[in-house]
């Protein structure tokens, strides 16, 4: 499981990595406007809301580990596009071609498929932890890599990356086990009226759009009008780095040991939302001290989620429709991506960063609101049976207090409702 785990993180540090500083660098290039590199800046997202799904079926029907080699593989290929790029067209091209490799989902389901019921939760926080700590590490590498070497050379580094993930892929991930479901998989219908599944999916979208976001805005607007130098951003993300990397922990404990997820979704709604009050009041009044303190709460909400967010997916869906949840969740985290730096970059590109600052706050109270009726997941007996027969798995589709149940191995795992 670790090494999935530092798949996907290194993954992610590759995607990451330029984010802090691709702003100021994409401007640079030819044809380059606010909105232009506002798509460059969440175009590998496109890529991945369009294909996350395409590649969780093709994982379910041929090699998994066949399929994470070609998806990193267009990861190296496109960051070789980025750093050689001349003008913001093939810039955006190369973002595109990054993001084509939409593993996401498949790695989710390989962890999935190599863990049991009760180690599960567990593995995907720690994927969580993972990521988020290849996140806080981007925002040191980006801006001082970035400064003095280049960004050029940030993206030859994830192409780098990309490869070493491949030789990770092949070398040190176990086959995944055989799975049969014998309840019946939900459909995608049912998946998405899910009101706790569609409640956890928009808190993805909004964490996930407004990093974007944040990534956008704090290098222009604190260069632009705070008269920062580019060599200097890390003063602005070290500090959030520290609060957000106490956040980590936090929000694991909280939801894992203690049960108090729901806790953690408000609380982390409510410090991204704080975050964009903050931000816009900061840039209102020209005062970049105030504007520092919206990053810092923004990036601790968004750690406080980042570790329990995809384990709650899995929580929530049944055992048949675990595979399609979690690429569901991936592709509308990927497309708020997309979306927070296309929009924001629209708004900014027009001079009208103050109006997107409070729709987006409007959003933020909505989610909030939302979150206030989530339901606290379900608590399960999970037993493995290792003799049955078709009357006996009969029996239990009919069991009121039977959740679901699945077939891993030869043997039988049922979800008692406790």
């Amino acid at each position: 499981m670790i090494y999935l785990s530092l798949l996907m993180a290194i993954r992610f540090l590759g995607l990451f990595i330029v984010m802090p500083v691709l702003a100021i660098y994409a401007m640079h290039l030819t044809g380059a406007t606010e909105f232009s590199v506002g798509i460059a800046l969440g175009a590998y997202a496109l890529s991945q809301v369009f294909l996350q799904i395409p590649f969780g079926k093709l994982a379910d029907k041929y090699n998994k580990k066949i399929i994470l080699v070609f998806g990193l593989f267009l990861l190296f290929l496109g960051s070789i596009v980025c750093a050689f790029s001349t003008n913001i067209y093939m810039l955006i091209f190369g973002r595109l071609l990054q993001g084509a490799g939409a593993i996401g989902g498949v790695i989710l389901a390989y962890i999935s498929d190599l863990t049991d019921e009760n180690t599960r939760a567990k593995a995907f926080a720690r994927m969580g932890q993972f990521i988020a700590l290849s996140f806080a590490l981007s925002m040191i590498l980006g801006p001082t890599i970035g400064a003095k070497y280049g960004v050029d050379k940030l993206f030859l580094l994830t192409a780098i990356l990309a490869l070493i993930s491949i030789f990770i892929t092949l070398t040190k991930i176990p086959n995944p086990p055989k799975i049969t479901h014998h309840m019946q998989k939900a459909s995608l219908k049912e998946i998405i009226t899910n009101k706790e599944l569609l409640k956890l999916f928009f808190s993805g979208f909004m964490q996930k759009g407004l990093m974007s976001t944040f990534f956008l805005l704090i290098p222009l607007i604190f260069t632009q009008k705070f008269g920062y130098l580019k060599t200097e951003l890390w003063k602005v993300y070290i500090p959030a780095l520290i609060f957000g990397f106490f956040a980590l922990p936090l929000g694991a404990i909280l939801a894992e040991k203690k049960g108090k997820g729901k806790l953690v979704f408000i609380l982390s709604a409510i410090s991204i939302t704080t975050a964009l009050i903050l931000f816009l009041i900061g840039y209102q009044l020209n005062n970049y001290f105030i504007a520092q303190l919206g990053v810092i709460i923004f990036f601790f909400g968004f750690n406080l989620l980042e570790p329990v967010l995809q384990s709650f997916v899995s929580k929530v869906a049944f055992a048949s429709q675990k595979a399609t949840a979690l690429s569901i969740s991936n592709t509308i985290q990927y497309l708020g991506i997309f979306l927070g730096g296309a929009v924001a970059g629209y708004f900014l590109k027009h001079s009208m960063l103050k109006t997107f600052l409070i729709i987006a706050t409007i959003v933020g109270i909505i989610w909030i609101i939302a979150l206030l009726s989530m339901k606290p997941i379900q608590k399960f007996k999970v037993v493995e049976y290792e003799k049955f027969d078709k009357n006996f798995i009969e029996e239990l589709k009919l069991e009121k207090n039977v959740y679901d149940f699945y077939e891993k191995d030869g043997k039988l795992i049922v979800r008692y409702i406790d």
